[in-house]
Parts: structure tokens; sequence; C-alpha cells
């Protein structure tokens, strides 16, 4: 689990840093809601954090894909680099439910650690129920599929780099809600 959690960290910086040189593309809002998503994942991710509640997190990021839509929708462009801005909002939805999931399990498996245990807390001790694996799974399926399908179709070097790089970060964070229910 820590090693999803490094590429989860990894992918978020990735898609930061990114947003920062593509800001051309992505608009200036973009790098901000980037780093909200990067650091709503570290903080739940990360036991000694713990700053802010995951819901509150969750909500969060609702409100930063609802702001990434609402950009994306006032720049009104209709090539492939608007859709990568589009489908950018949906993976920070489908974040924002991965963080509530992760984090809500988070006080057990903190519970469970003991205080010898690693800083990094993942959901080994609460397994959602298998309806809810299911259904993450495949909402983190089709969003695959929309970003393989948006970057074939060649948005710009940038813009396709940040979709791989949010869609890596969001595999690994499903990752940490699905194995330990196939456990």
């Amino acid at each position: 689990m820590t090693g999803l959690f490094v590429v989860v960290v990894a992918a978020g910086l990735a898609s930061l840093t990114l947003a920062i040189i593509g800001r051309r593309h992505s608009g200036r809002v973009a790098p901000v809601l980037d780093c909200v998503m990067l650091a709503a994942m570290v903080d739940v991710h990360v036991s000694a954090l713990g700053a802010v509640p995951a819901p509150l997190w969750s909500l969060l990021l609702v409100g930063c894909a609802m702001a990434s839509a609402f950009t994306g929708r006032m720049r009104g462009s209709r090539h492939a680099g608007a859709a990568a801005a589009h489908l950018h909002s949906s993976g920070m939805l489908l974040g924002a439910v991965l963080v509530l999931l992760v984090g809500a399990a988070a006080p057990d498996a903190a519970a469970l650690a003991g205080p010898g245990a690693s800083g990094i807390v993942h959901a080994h001790g609460a397994v959602p129920s298998s309806a809810l694996v299911v259904a993450v799974a495949g909402a983190v399926a089709a969003y695959s599929a929309a970003v393989v399908w948006v970057v074939l179709r060649r948005p710009g070097r940038v813009e396709a780099a940040r979709c791989l790089a949010s869609l890596a970060g969001l595999l690994a964070m499903a990752a940490m809600v699905v194995l330990p229910a196939l456990n």
C-alpha cells in the first residue's frame, strides 16, 4: 500500500506541475484545483496530518470539480484540449468519492495498526461492501476508457500527460479501496 501512496503523490505532483506548465491551455484555476486535490490525497492518507476530515475534503473536491467544469465551459473551445479539461473535472469527482472511501476507513485502519505502525494509513481495517467495490471499479474503468479516448485524439502533449498522470493517481487510489476487499 505504501507503493500505491507513492504513486498517488507522484501522479498528483506531476498533474500539478503539468497544470502549471500548460496554464495557457488549462487556465489559471487548474493549478489551484490540482493543488487542492494533492493536499486532500496526502491529508487523508497520512495519519499524522489529518487536518481536515475526509468528508470535508470530499465536498471541497466536488466544489473543485464544479469550478473546473465551469471554467472549462467558459473557455468554450471544442477541441481535444477542452475534452481533456472536462475529463479532469470528472476525475476530480471520482477522486472525491475515493477520498471519502479511504478517509472513512482510515480511523479503523489506524486503530488496528497500533502505535508502532507506519504513518501512512490505508483502508486495511474497514473493507467496503462488494457492491461498492464493483461500483468503484466500474467508475474507474469508465474513466480510464475516457482518458484513453481523449489521449488518442491528441489534445496536446501537456494535456495528454496531465490526463495520464491524473489517471495514474486515481488508479492507485482505487486500488487502495479495492485491494482490501479482495483479500
